[in-house]
């Protein structure tokens, strides 16, 4: 069968110009031609996109910073677009610096730049910081710190670890890529992983409302790439960074999640940057939305829910569910010493798992879109028996208002116990109602738990009494 036919006229004679303006030249301690690094950052450009202007760029990216040719001369020879994709990924152009400023001082000045850089000048830069990471992660392996004398940067690795980091925030606009992915975990591979300082001041001016939860309210970022998700002014710092590292590692253990970016404030409130699902929706707005839809989301939680309870989760890096819930039952005025007693015992006594939990298990929190489904808001992470889990989607499904129903996930109570019916069924495998009750009478008890670990206690006295010390 014969190839597709597309117009790569571009493409091509950008190509040719670029290996003509390289003719010659070493990739720096590599051995081989520099035209093979440009070739690989067209193909990684490739991944993220087809336009051609912007693979001509890629393949042109170091012209005017390693070679004699101008500006003007890439302007004149293949148009204002190509040219100023060019530019903006040169270090070359960074406003008011030149070779007489430090190599700190130039990185920083070029990283600002690129952070404020259109979409598609970012692609260009994927390509050329993808291949240029992924060499030093070979070499890095191969010959370890004498790599770092090759590099004009005057503190080795420590220079290069600090730009590589800073470049992966500048770029988080690409974090829905795969090349992204690949930069950062060899990014981390090489320099070690990278933990959150003081939070980034962001403009809620650049940002639209999008929804809210309940002690969160989430923006869409203007340009489309990205979105916050800002806490309660009473809810202090450490809740988002306590997300954003939980959201890290469960990213890096693979599983379905927007990749988590930077800790930010907006001066009042502190949160959370998240690279954004753009054709994204809750299960819970989806089934608002299309009544009909809602055996199809109920059973597809129910099998995502089961697929996350078969996942061995790492005690070196979650908490344990059954710690956690000991810890708050601790803290709990609701009960007499001798209560608490009781409750912990109880805890206790839950045959215990290393499986993967989310925490915060409900039809809100899993978002489903063209790219697949997606879990969401990971502050609680952790791991341990599922029914402590199970107990989260209990609650939400039968023991709230209704006005909290409406509010949070946009279907009435009645709605939502049809969700749990289906979901029940699902995730246990039986349309047994003698099994089904059984299960329920055993989620019951996790159900109290999640409403003191969350402190929703009010309105909940009875049922939590009843079912923790019966």
């Amino acid at each position: 069968m014969a190839n597709k036919y597309i117009d790569t006229s571009i493409l091509d004679r950008a190509m040719h110009f670029a290996i003509d303006a390289h003719a010659n030249t070493e990739r720096r301690g590599k051995g081989f031609p520099y035209s093979v690094h440009l070739m690989e950052a067209v193909e990684i450009a490739a991944t993220i996109t087809s336009d051609q202007e912007i693979l001509a760029a890629a393949a042109l990216h170091d012209t005017i910073e390693d070679t004699d040719v101008t500006l003007e001369q890439l302007r004149s020879e293949f148009g204002d677009r190509i040219a100023s994709l060019v530019e903006a990924e040169s270090d070359k152009f960074a406003n008011g610096f030149s070779e007489k400023d430090s190599w700190i001082e130039r990185k920083q000045a070029a990283i600002v730049r690129l952070a404020n850089a259109p979409y598609d000048a970012k692609i260009v830069a994927m390509g050329d910081k993808l291949s240029n990471m992924r060499a030093i992660a070979r070499d890095f392996e191969r010959i370890g710190d004498d790599l770092w004398k090759i590099f004009h940067a005057p503190n080795g690795k420590s220079d290069h670890e600090w730009r590589y980091h800073k470049l992966a925030e500048a770029l988080f606009d690409l974090a829905g890529t795969p090349a992204y992915r690949e930069f950062v975990m060899l990014v981390e591979k090489t320099f070690g992983k990278k933990d959150y300082g003081e939070p980034v001041k962001i403009d809620l001016a650049d940002y639209e409302h999008s929804g809210e939860g309940y002690n969160a309210v989430s923006y869409n970022h203007n340009g489309g790439h990205s979105m916050i998700k800002l806490y309660a002014e009473t809810v202090s710092a450490e809740q988002p960074l306590r997300e954003l590292r939980t959201a890290k590692n469960v990213f890096r253990m693979g599983l379905p999640t927007p990749m988590p970016g930077r800790f930010i404030t907006d001066g009042k409130r502190y949160g959370c940057e998240f690279s954004r699902v753009v054709d994204k929706k809750s299960f819970a707005r989806a089934i608002s939305e299309n009544p009909d839809s809602m055996e199809r989301f109920a059973t597809e939680f129910a099998r995502m829910s089961k697929q996350l309870h078969s996942t061995v989760c790492n005690p070196a890096v979650f908490p344990s569910a059954a710690d956690e819930a000991c810890k708050v039952v601790e803290k709990a005025t609701i009960f007499t010493d001798d209560e608490k007693k009781k409750v912990i015992d109880f805890v206790k006594s839950v045959p215990s798992a290393m499986t993967c939990l989310h925490g915060d298990l409900h039809i809100g929190n899993i978002l489903y879109s063209s790219l697949g489904n997606f879990w969401i808001d990971l502050a609680d992470f952790g791991y341990g028996n599922p029914l402590f889990d199970l107990g989260m989607t209990y609650w939400i499904s039968k023991c709230n208002m209704d006005e909290t129903t409406m509010r949070l996930y946009h279907i009435n109570n009645e709605k939502m116990q049809e969700i749990w019916e289906i979901f029940l069924r699902e995730y246990y495998g039986t349309d047994n109602p003698e099994k089904l009750a059984e299960y329920e009478k055993q989620i019951r008890p996790f159900a109290a738990l999640k409403m003191i670990y969350f402190g929703v206690v009010n309105g909940h006295e009875q049922f939590i009494r009843e079912n923790l010390l019966r």
